[in-house]
């Protein structure tokens, strides 16, 4: 996809995204938005990448929404906001409809909505140089993009009062330290950290690494019960694939498995 205000390029069976307005700070706007969407909805159709890195060009992974969007937005009817932001949310956070797993690269700031973006993928590789945080009632606004529903699954409820009441800006050590990030590397490691974790997802049974997208969230939101009966139907699945014999023979034969490039 030629370079817009997001980048979109597929190598190696890994897609990687990228936030492309360096010039500020990767900030979101409208037509970052409609782009992102049609990007991903793009990756739904086709089974042309089987894992996606998103990062953000430049100094910043993003600085979250845009202020001068905001500012325009003042005095707003309520109800006319509410769909205006609801639809924003909703094109940001499509990354989350994709079947295939995604990672974080955060390079730099990552702040307000984009810190947001980064917690909607499934894991997160923070630079060392990066900070984040959710600043949004540093201007008197009320936090938005989901970040009342990731962070206390990611850090229980007592940090997220404290990161959404305070607006404080963490290090990647921080970040670390309190679940917010699966590891820190230096800034010249980064994108070989990401893209090796990317490509080690691809290499997995496509199926199984599916249904465990869909089924660790479910069992966030289920009780034990319900999560024994999925993981013996999914079990059951598994059990008619070539990818699990294949696997066991594997196995069996202490060799690497040459899993199919299927489903």
């Amino acid at each position: 996809m030629a370079p817009g205000t997001v980048a979109l390029e597929i190598k190696n069976r890994i897609g990687l995204l990228t936030l492309n307005q360096p010039e500020n700070l990767n900030a979101m706007n409208e037509g970052m938005a409609a782009e992102f969407k049609e990007v991903i909805q793009g990756l739904k159709s086709t089974s042309e990448a089987k894992a996606l890195v998103l990062t953000g060009a430049g100094r910043a992974f993003s600085a979250g929404g845009n202020l001068n969007l905001m500012k325009e937005m003042l005095g707003q009817d309520p109800a006319v906001y509410k769909g205006t932001i609801y639809g924003f949310y909703r094109s940001f956070l499509s990354i989350m409809e994709l079947r295939i797993p995604t990672i974080a690269a955060i390079n730099g700031p990552a702040m307000g909505a984009g810190a947001c973006v980064a917690l909607a993928c499934d894991m997160r590789i923070a630079s060392t140089e990066s900070r984040i945080g959710f600043t949004f009632a540093r201007i008197g606004l009320h936090p938005g993009m989901g970040a009342e529903y990731f962070l206390p699954r990611l850090v229980g409820r007592a940090k997220t009062c404290e990161l959404l009441m305070t607006g404080d800006i963490i290090g990647a050590d921080e970040a670390l330290r309190i679940g917010l990030v699966n590891h820190v590397v230096p800034p010249e490691e980064l994108m070989d950290r990401a893209m090796g974790l990317a490509e080690r997802l691809a290499a997995m049974p496509t199926l199984t690494i599916r249904m465990l997208k869909e089924s660790i969230d479910a069992a966030i939101a289920s009780d034990l019960e319900a999560t024994l009966n999925r993981e013996a139907a999914y079990q059951g699945m598994c059990h008619l694939t070539d990818d699990m014999r294949e696997g066991v023979q594997a196995m069996m034969e202490k060799r690497p498995p040459r899993f199919k490039d299927e489903y």
